[in-house]
């Protein structure tokens, strides 16, 4: 007892001791680059302690601290700079002036990243790919959504807009597919709490499906990382198999308070409008050998249902702290009007963040984030009816405008273009909260300890009301439909960096990460409305549904590294990770990593003979495994009986799918090798990646045989591959104190395949015509094509036509043409693959020259070598308001070319290949221009303003699948994206 007395009494003296000779000093100084250009942002920090500070717009920085006397090193860290260590001596100042210059970093490999593990770590010591995004580049992009910010900005990212609609979906690929029936999008990660970017079909229209990730104010963002592969998994648990989207939102800083407002007003109009049929004639018969014509005025639909339209971003925001204390607070308002008739977009939000030092070596922080959205849709595109679909399907000689009486004529058997417009009530309502708890501790040197819990929840409700009296429901539909998904995530992360000599460190981090998210889905439909209600309220017919769902996941790590001189550095890891939605015997799984990171240009032997041409060249690698934790739901395992009631009596059906207890996760499993080199006085910056991917045990449904009573049943069958190289350019051609011309390229490739699928293929979208195929890559459309003379030509039918091709198949499944004597196609219908949604490579060019206060920013982006299923193609070569049956009214094509190339899918096949100027922007920036108001800030820019393309309807980026995974590249009915045009002023005081 009296040894223990005497063990707390010298800690408390120590404690003591150490009170009384730290001092407190204030550190101050400017940090300007190559050119005496002041730079702001800088992260200053003292090393190894959790003291720090960011410079000013002037690029001036007070850090308050308590120190003991001696040596200290001051750490100065940017986007786009070297890190640079300043030693100082510290004996007993009050104050302490320490002004910098940074150098250029093209490469960013002096770029700290955050990992997962809470620790700060240099992109030279990874030997995985891990690329960032300023937050500026996001807020200026001109696009409402944080996700479509991304596109053409990284290497290796695809990001499509899936619709036009004023909040449309956003499809996200780091790379490609890694499984057929789940999701193939990134794990997205704001300030560390895993966000819910699902996407909300709460209207029943897949053509207007958002995902959550709109309910995020661009503006509020700090700075973007993206990881890909297995490498992500390593540390963020096999969640992230697609890769990690980290975002990082803004933070106070210690100082004066700052004031930033910005407004801008959006101008939406239609890019591109789609041929149509002008030929003020019709055909007197049905009989397509009566050539005989008539007269008929033509009306053009597109002009009736599209718009310009006008919308608004507003924010505020003010950010500021004291010596212990910093926060940060914003608010926005967004209104959006959509360039088709009566749709819109508002969303109001706000984010709070506070971070509190508790002493020297804990700190806290608390943030939440809150908005609220409201939109106006209307059907259109997809499966089902609406406004362009029913423009496909009608002949546009009818005039859609009401009659004396208030009626609308019929245009075909969807409702009428401008009833939708008039009459129809299609509304979405989304609620969001996303808020976290976090602490930091250093308890001693090298140690460093983080806990987040973070919780999101999401609420989306659609209503929707069709009149009595449409085509398509003659007694009136209602329907309210509610997503409520609330997820939690609790991660507990540990590293411990030393020193085992003065030339080996070694950094060992391990964790445990607990996540859980519940979903309940409730909805009630009716039709058989009473006259003047537009609820279910005392409709005919009452139909409901409800459905609950809760999955858990749960994971740890241990990961080391160890370096060498700052140049050598090898990583090994091992993860647990379990998931409830698998059996108890193979919910548990273990994945390993291993990377090597060598910086080349840091040996003598390579200074000596390159080093003049090389400023950096790094080699890189990465090995690694990870799961498919979300491939199915969370009862698919188990064999489900249906509920029905019979008789007035509840009773359960068989299911038609039987249970797998043996369920085991799909296993990924990665290789990556790469290159980093900077030239010529770091202007010019290569980033270089080969990666395969191996992905095993795949979840696909096999078919049992009658006698077991079911159809099907979930097992571990299919296999997939994936091997790609991806190239990131940075280059500065041009940089002095007043000019600066700046370029960034990007190109990526991938080649997927699919195998050991049962029966060969299986449906899996585009109404059927999408498969997924031994052989061939995820989601290739397979159906009829051309009959084809030898050389290539079409062979037409007697009466001029084209058809379809007919024979029989080999053993393998492969098509074989057959003739009967007279030459023409005999048998069955055959098909074949007629088309690959999936890109041959994609790429993106960026053009950035700054002139004193002056900017201009140009973006282009291209997707080559992709198919595009069109089915307004199909449409208009039937239904009579398309070009094709204006090319036969002129006859410059036989009379039932159209109905004939109807039923010929290769004949709306169509190259999706574009190149679009997707960003231009030009700015100035006004420095003090009145007293208390530091710089204003005026923008001009454009979004999607060009697409060089071949396609035939509006736009071939969209999709009418939404973000599905394996069904891309249909075409039906959808909004088409609209050209952007942005004035905005952001003012700083």
């Amino acid at each position: 007892m009296k040894k223990t007395n005497k063990l707390v009494l010298s800690i408390l003296m120590l404690l003591f001791m150490q009170f009384i000779v730290a001092q407190s000093i204030s550190i101050t100084g400017t940090v300007t680059d190559d050119f005496g250009e002041t730079i702001p942002g800088v992260t200053v920090q003292i090393k190894n302690t959790a003291k720090g500070a960011v410079t000013d717009f002037s690029g001036k920085y007070t850090l308050q601290a308590n120190l003991n006397e001696g040596s200290n090193i001051l750490v100065f860290r940017s986007i786009g700079y070297s890190t640079k260590e300043i030693p100082f001596n510290y004996e007993s100042q009050s104050e302490i002036v320490i002004d910098v210059v940074m150098e250029a970093d093209i490469l960013g490999l002096d770029e700290v990243v955050i990992t997962g593990v809470g620790a700060l770590t240099a992109k030279k010591q990874i030997g995985n790919v891990i690329s960032s995004v300023s937050g500026l580049d996001v807020a200026e992009s001109a696009s409402l959504d944080v996700t479509g910010a991304l596109s053409g900005k990284l290497a290796g990212i695809q990001v499509s807009q899936n619709s036009g609609d004023p909040a449309g979906g956003i499809s996200v690929r780091l790379r490609s597919a890694s499984t057929v029936n789940g999701s193939s999008d990134p794990l997205y990660i704001i300030d560390g709490v895993i966000v819910n970017n699902n996407s909300t079909n709460v209207l029943g229209v897949t053509g207007v499906v958002q995902n959550r990730l709109s309910d995020i104010n661009p503006q509020d963002i700090d700075r973007i990382e993206v990881i890909k592969g297995a490498a992500a998994a390593a540390i963020y648990g096999s969640r992230a198999s697609n890769g990690v989207v980290q975002i990082f939102t803004k933070k106070g800083k210690t100082g004066e308070p700052v004031i930033t407002l910005s407004t801008s007003l959006n101008f939406n109009s239609l890019r591109k409008k789609r041929d149509f049929n002008e030929e003020p004639f019709d055909w007197a018969s049905s009989d397509i050998t009566d050539l005989t014509k008539v007269p008929v005025t033509r009306y053009d639909y597109q002009d009736m249902v599209f718009q310009n339209s006008v919308g608004t971003d507003n924010y505020v925001s003010i950010a500021g702290g004291m010596e212990k204390t910093n926060y940060f607070a914003s608010l926005s308002y967004l209104q959006n009007e959509g360039i088709m008739k009566g749709t819109d977009f508002e969303r109001i939000g706000g984010r709070i963040r506070i971070n509190q030092d508790i002493n020297d070596w804990a700190s806290a922080s608390i943030g939440t984030y809150f908005s609220t959205s409201n939109s106006n849709d209307t059907p259109s595109g997809g499966y089902g009816f609406g406004i362009l679909p029913t423009i496909l399907f009608a002949d546009n000689k009818i005039d859609p405008s009401k009659d004396a009486e208030g009626n609308y004529p019929n245009l075909t058997f969807y409702p009428n273009i401008l009833e939708y417009i008039e009459t129809f009530e299609f509304q979405q309502k989304n609620n969001r909260m996303i808020s976290d708890l976090q602490l930091n501790l250093n308890p001693v040197e090298g140690l460093s300890v983080n806990y987040t819990l973070g919780y999101d929840s999401a609420e989306s409700t659609g209503t929707t009301y069709v009149p009595i009296g449409t085509n398509t429901v003659a007694l009136g539909s209602a329907s309210t439909s509610t997503i409520t998904t609330k997820q939690v995530n609790s991660d507990l992360n540990a590293s411990f960096i030393t020193d085992i000599s003065d030339k080996f460190e070694s950094t060992t981090t391990a964790g445990f990460s607990w996540q859980s998210d519940d979903t309940e889905v409730r909805a009630i439909s009716a039709t058989g409305l009473a006259l003047g209600v537009k609820t279910t309220d005392g409709a005919a017919t009452i139909s409901t549904n409800e459905n609950r769902s809760q999955r858990t996941f749960w994971g740890g790590f241990v990961q080391q590294t160890f370096g060498f001189d700052n140049k050598l550095f090898v990583t090994g890891a091992l993860r647990l990770d379990g998931s409830s939605v698998f059996g108890a015997d193979e919910r548990n799984q273990f994945y390993p990593k291993a990377s090597m990171s060598y910086l080349l240009s840091q040996e003598d032997f390579w200074q000596n003979s390159l080093g003049s041409i090389f400023d950096s060249f790094k080699i890189r690698a990465a090995w690694g495994q990870a799961g498919n934790l979300t491939a199915i739901g969370p009862f698919d395992r188990l064999s489900n009986y249906g509920a029905v009631s019979i008789d007035g009596s509840s009773g359960l059906i068989s299911p038609t799918q039987l249970g797998n207890p043996d369920l085991k996760p799909e296993r990924q499993t990665e290789l990556e090798f790469g290159l980093d080199l900077s030239l010529f006085k770091n202007r010019l910056g290569i980033e270089l990646t080969y990666y395969s991917q191996d992905i095993e045990d795949l979840l696909l449904a096999r078919t049992l045989s009658p006698s077991t009573g079911a159809g099907s049943r979930i097992e571990n069958i299919g296999t997939m591959k994936n091997k790609g190289f991806e190239a990131l350019l940075t280059a500065t051609p041009v940089q002095s104190g007043d000019f600066t011309w700046s370029v960034t390229g990007t190109f990526s490739t991938n080649e997927n395949e699919v195998n050991n699928i049962e029966g060969e293929q299986f449906s899996i979208g585009n109404f059927g015509f999408s498969v997924a195929k031994n052989g061939q890559p995820l989601g290739v459309f397979y159906q009829g094509y051309y009959a084809r003379n030898d050389d290539g030509s079409l062979l037409l039918t007697p009466g001029g036509l084209p058809q379809r091709e007919k024979g029989s198949y080999d053993s393998n499944g492969n098509p074989i043409p057959e003739r009967d004597a007279s030459g023409q196609p005999s048998g069955a219908n055959l098909s074949k693959v007629i088309g690959d949604p999936n890109p041959d490579f994609i790429a993106s060019l960026i053009n950035e020259v700054t002139f004193k206060n002056f900017s201009f920013r140009m973006q282009l982006d291209a997707v080559q070598g992709v198919d595009v299923l069109s089915w307004d193609t199909r449409m208009y070569y039937r239904f009579g308001g398309g070009p094709q049956t204006a090319s036969e009214l002129r006859g410059e094509s036989v009379r039932g070319t159209g109905a004939a190339k109807f039923g010929i899918a290769e004949s709306y096949i169509e190259d999706g290949s574009y190149v679009k100027l997707r960003e231009l922007s030009a700015s100035y920036l006004l420095k003090d221009p009145l007293k208390g108001i530091d710089n204003v800030k005026f923008t001009l820019t454009g979004r999607n303003l060009l697409s060089f393309d071949n396609f035939s309807s509006y736009d071939p980026e969209v999709n009418m699948d939404g973000q599905s995974n394996g069904s891309r590249g249909g075409v039906m009915g959808l909004t088409p994206i609209p050209r952007v045009i942005k004035i905005g002023l952001t003012a700083t005081f």
